[in-house]
């Protein structure tokens, strides 16, 4: 007697088929004759924890490299940072002054003007045209301070055969900030202009 796997029923010994759910018996006394092994366990670590395994320790060595240079960086930083503090001077290179216009005066005859200054330099650029004759043109600017003492002159001149074109001049002066005038004298001038530019 046979009894079917599937069901339970007890079928004949010469059997092939279950009578009752038509189960093949054959195959489940081969396969209780010959009972499969049990699959064995790999010994040791699965092939995908190996791997999980090797990719972790190269993600921790890439982390301590990233970090070590990282650290490196800001020593490095942190050393120029510090002496360029100690080496720093009270006036910055970076604080540098500029020319910048603080009076404009013009005319056609002698004139004065008077103007502040906040830096320790300043500039007086004169320029003029000359009349239209045989004589000498000239503008002749002088820079006075507020005790009325000429820090700084300048001219300008034309020769009687010499073309009729405008002609300018700088003067620059390095004095203590405070109040200057300059006076303007005038021979043969069609028109002039004393520009002050102030460095600050």
């Amino acid at each position: 007697m046979i009894k079917c796997e599937n069901c339970g029923h007890i079928n004949d010994e010469n059997g092939t088929f279950c009578e009752k759910c038509g189960a093949n018996l054959k195959s489940t006394i081969s396969s209780r004759a010959f009972p499969q092994e049990p699959l064995k366990r790999e010994e040791g670590m699965a092939k995908s924890t190996k791997i999980l395994i090797v990719v972790v320790i190269i993600l921790v060595a890439g982390l301590g490299i990233s970090a070590g240079v990282l650290m490196e960086m800001s020593k490095t930083g942190t050393t120029a940072v510090n002496n360029s503090s100690v080496t720093q001077s009270p006036t910055q290179v970076t604080n540098q002054g500029s020319w910048h216009e603080i009076a404009s005066f013009t005319g056609s005859s002698n004139g004065t003007g008077i103007f502040n200054t906040q830096g320790n330099m300043f500039k007086i650029v004169m320029t003029a045209t000359p009349q239209l004759n045989f004589n000498t043109n000239s503008m002749v600017v002088d820079v006075s301070d507020s005790n009325d003492n000429v820090v700084a002159s300048g001219d300008i001149e034309w020769a009687p055969t010499e073309a009729i074109s405008q002609k300018e001049k700088t003067i620059e002066i390095t004095d203590t900030p405070g109040n200057y005038s300059v006076a303007e004298t005038i021979n043969a001038i069609q028109n002039w202009t004393v520009d002050v530019y102030d460095y600050y």
